[in-house]
């Protein structure tokens, strides 16, 4: 207790992942797995250069949570 597990964009696409590929909530929550994400990273005084719906479908698509965090730091963040 009290030692972050993930640490960086894996804080931000644990959560996302999450939310998006569980079956009982994919179908309500895309959008709000994508905008918890974008909210962290933003409280974490990143900008997200990204639209929720195109973070939602990388997770649509099959993106895991490494390869989610990767691409958050590479490609959503300025």
């Amino acid at each position: 207790m009290g030692t972050p597990v993930y640490a960086g964009a894996y804080r931000a696409a644990a959560p996302m992942q999450l939310l998006i590929r569980v079956l009982a909530l994919e179908a309500h929550n895309e959008l709000f797995g994508a905008v918890v994400a974008a909210a962290h990273l933003t409280a974490s005084g990143v900008l997200v250069t990204v639209s929720p719906k195109d973070a939602a479908a990388r997770v649509r698509d099959g993106l895991g949570v490494c390869d989610l965090a990767t691409e958050i730091k590479r490609e959503w963040m300025a």
